[in-house]
């Protein structure tokens, strides 16, 4: 039995609410899933914010004039009990029967409770009256497990660091991109403390270098306790150097044999931490584009942080384009870049609905028709007639080259 739900359900007392008066671009979203059967999941990285998602969801019913002892919320962080003694003890605590009237229930770090697939699903295919919010901080014991055994049963999310527009809207900056004619010097500006800004708790960190070890507190939280209570690891050390060297060069092209040999450690466990960083979502890869995907996996890989305000806070000196292709992939899905035998390099691929367009990045405002060369090479190797480009600019340009046809967008807008 659990001693005492009340400290993780402050909403019980009377006349609480959560203090988090802002909300995320995804919170209307979820709250059209309220009366839907299915489970609700929120993944994504720790600290970006899926715990104040789910308070804000239960401050919402609670304007809805939902009683705060129908609503249950508990984080398995410090303990594990199984969802029977949780719902055992919610009912001993509360004197609610649970198998009676609506419950809503939101479950915290859900991939620290074992085997809390198989769990679920009896209590959602048994007790329809029982309304699930689930989150979790890793991919596979998310993703993966859920597919297995919710399969139909769960509605998915991914929450991901702040964009652009979220970061003004927290810092009551709105205005400026409204109108980023009248705005532009102060866009710029704002978009350049953002990048190494890009959670929402750091936002009130004036201190540049406090700012830096809040970022770093997460990436070694992650390494040092996250990853190790899941996978079989012997040097969480190697996984810190892994992502200095990464955050020092976001973009870079990593062959595991090369970098194993410079670490000690044999190729088969550098491949293995990667796949370890890349499940708690602290680092993205992207694969070499080939028009047959089975051949991609097996070609070149790049590796970013999944936010460059990582890389800020680990190194000084970040090329800046660098720097702002890792905040493109911290917001796309993007999932390919490509680079042919002669070192032409197109930034990203996008497979967008099965079309492919090519996607540069560039750190500029102004560009020449030449910096589109590879762009060029690329769309005619695939008989393609459009690419994008995302640059540091407030205005949408196009601009024809022989049949293709490049359209220039601010990168803010992303």
């Amino acid at each position: 039995m659990i001693e005492n739900l009340l400290k993780y359900n402050r909403h019980w007392e009377e006349g609480f609410y959560y203090p988090y008066n802002k909300k995320r671009e995804i919170f209307n979203t979820l709250l059209n899933y309220l009366d839907e059967k299915q489970i609700v999941e929120i993944a994504g990285l720790r600290r970006v914010g899926k715990t104040t998602l789910l308070f804000q969801v239960i401050n919402n019913l609670l304007d809805k004039a939902v009683h705060p002892l129908s609503i249950l919320y508990f984080t398995f962080d410090e303990e594990t009990p199984s969802i029977d003694d949780l719902l055992a003890s919610y009912s001993y605590q509360t004197q609610i029967d649970f198998k009676k009237g609506k419950i809503y229930i939101f479950l915290d770090e859900i991939q620290k409770l074992p085997n809390f697939q198989n769990q679920l699903k009896v209590y959602y295919d048994l007790y329809p009256n029982l309304k699930f919010f689930i989150s979790g901080s890793t991919s596979l014991f998310i993703k993966k497990k859920t597919q297995e055994s919710l399969a139909g049963r769960v509605s998915s999310f991914f929450l991901k660091p702040l964009n652009f527009k979220e970061y003004l809207y927290f810092v009551e900056k709105s205005q400026i991109l409204e109108r980023p004619l009248i705005y532009k010097k102060e866009i710029e500006k704002e978009f350049e403390i953002f990048l190494s800004n890009q959670f929402i708790e750091s936002i009130e960190i004036k201190d540049l270098g406090k700012r830096k070890e809040y970022y770093k507190s997460i990436i070694r939280k992650i390494i040092f306790e996250d990853i190790p209570a899941i996978f079989p690891i012997e040097n969480p050390e190697i996984l810190w150097r892994v992502v200095q060297i990464i955050g020092q060069k976001p973009g870079m092209i990593i062959e595991y044999q090369n970098l194993s040999r410079d670490l000690g450690i044999s190729n088969k466990t550098l491949s293995s931490y990667f796949f370890y960083l890349e499940e708690s979502f602290l680092i993205k890869k992207v694969y070499n584009f080939s028009s047959n995907l089975l051949t991609s996996e097996k070609k070149l890989k790049k590796f970013y942080l999944s936010s460059p305000s990582f890389c800020t806070s680990i190194s000084d000196f970040i090329d800046k384009g660098n720097l702002l292709e890792n905040f493109v992939i911290s917001l796309m899905d993007y999932n390919f870049f490509w680079r042919d035998s002669y070192k032409h390099e197109v930034d990203f691929v996008s497979l967008e609905n099965s079309e492919i367009i090519p996607v540069e990045v560039k750190y500029k405002e102004k560009i020449y028709e030449r910096e589109f060369k590879n762009l060029e090479i690329f769309s005619r190797k695939f008989n393609l007639n459009k690419a994008l480009c995302l640059w540091k600019n407030i205005s949408v340009e196009k601009i024809e080259l022989k049949e293709l046809v490049i359209e220039k967008k601010p990168v803010y807008f992303l």
